[in-house]
């Protein structure tokens, strides 16, 4: 009975160890180093749980989502600074079930430095809402609200990165830059911070091919285009400009060339019809010449040059000349059909009746030809064999 009780009682000193381990845990933050020698604090213990790599679970789609967080990276990252509950509101319960979607217009807690204002990124939402990408007016919703694309469609919480190709390498640039600025900044940290977060906006955070390639993921599809009335860009890799992408010349333009280009920002793109619109006929030219920027298009572009199309003729011209509205997905047809007679003048109509005739007749004339190179080799072969028979003979 004894050693029962014994054993009972080890148990429930063990049992009170833990807790109080597990209270201590709770009760100082864990620390880890960042690369520069800063102790960064996780001082809501989320890591307790999320710094374990196998965490995460099956959702009602059945798809695992993972819930690992690597410390190191993510102090690293734009959003490094941050707490975790400035952004995932209703965590206060373990396990989590009430968590709110991600709010990205919610205030941040830090300070804007030129307003000493609290931070959010509700301006850049706003205008977001007023593009071609954004669905803000309740009076007159856009059609299938579930294609537009979300902030974390396009955004990820990307590694800052020091500038590059500016002054050697990247690192020497940064001993040089910072050396000078802990002369007046003495916190070591804060001038690093400061530095990654200007360079880090002054270089390109995708490549020319994966800018490409992020916003073809949705305007290649043509299915999804033509509920929005749109063509598919597919006609974009039959054309000049992306021969140039591919093949990585330097200047070579992306999207963000044309429909973001020097005075635009990516969260206000407008349709072309748009005044505001940086491919509007009133603003081609100067997207064309890029004029202020440090890329070099075509700064002797003429109106004439900038009337031009980039994109090949698609869907929209064929619905204008042929009315072949089969193409059209049918629940759509009246949009893409109204969008093509509103985008397409008759001039480009025109352009495309005589492109159309000449990939015709080339339809016709090169099986023609190669129809005849068949037929007159077949009859000489016959005509040599006949001659080599009667030679045998």
């Amino acid at each position: 009975m004894r050693m029962r009780d014994t054993r009972r009682s080890g148990s429930y000193a063990a049992f009170k160890i833990m807790l109080a381990l597990l209270a201590a845990a709770l009760a100082f933050p864990l620390t880890a180093f960042s690369a520069g020698g800063e102790i960064r604090t996780d001082t809501e213990n989320c890591l307790i749980c999320h710094r374990y790599p196998g965490m995460g679970r099956f959702d009602e789609a059945g798809v695992k989502r993972i819930y690992y967080i690597n410390e190191m990276k993510f102090a690293n990252s734009v959003h490094g600074k941050l707490k975790c509950t400035n952004c995932h509101v209703g965590l206060d319960k373990i396990p989590h079930t009430d968590i709110r979607k991600v709010d990205c217009t919610t205030q941040c807690h830090l300070k804007e430095p030129s307003t000493e204002r609290e931070f959010s990124h509700t301006n850049m939402v706003e205008k977001y809402n007023h593009s071609v990408h954004g669905n803000s007016d309740p009076n007159n919703p856009k059609p299938f609200p579930e294609d537009l694309p979300t902030c974390t469609y396009c955004h990820d919480n990307s590694i800052r990165s020091p500038l590059e190709g500016v002054w050697g390498t990247s690192q020497a640039l940064a001993n040089e830059t910072l050396s000078r600025c802990v002369g007046c900044h003495t916190k070591d940290h804060w001038a690093q911070n400061y530095y990654l977060h200007v360079t880090h906006r002054m270089r390109h955070l995708r490549s020319q091919a994966e800018i490409i390639k992020l916003c073809t993921s949705c305007h290649e599809d043509s299915e999804k285009m033509s509920r929005h009335g749109l063509d598919s860009i597919a006609t974009f890799k039959d054309t000049f400009h992306w021969n140039l992408v591919k093949f990585k010349v330097k200047d070579a333009p992306d999207c963000i060339s044309c429909h973001v280009p020097i005075g635009f920002t990516t969260h206000d793109i407008r349709p072309k019809y748009d005044q505001a619109s940086s491919v509007n006929k009133r603003n081609r030219v100067n997207t064309c010449s890029n004029q202020g920027g440090i890329q070099s298009c075509h700064p002797g572009a003429t109106d004439d040059f900038a009337g031009g199309r980039v994109h090949a003729y698609g869907t929209k011209a064929q619905l204008v000349v042929d009315g072949a509205q089969s193409i059209a997905v049918e629940a759509d047809e009246s949009l893409l059909s109204e969008r093509a007679r509103r985008d397409m003048s008759e001039r480009e109509i025109m352009n495309f009746k005589i492109l159309s005739y000449i990939r015709l007749f080339y339809k016709i004339l090169i099986p023609m030809v190669i129809g005849f190179m068949v037929c007159h080799q077949t009859l000489d072969l016959l005509a040599t064999l006949r001659k080599n028979r009667h030679n045998s003979h």
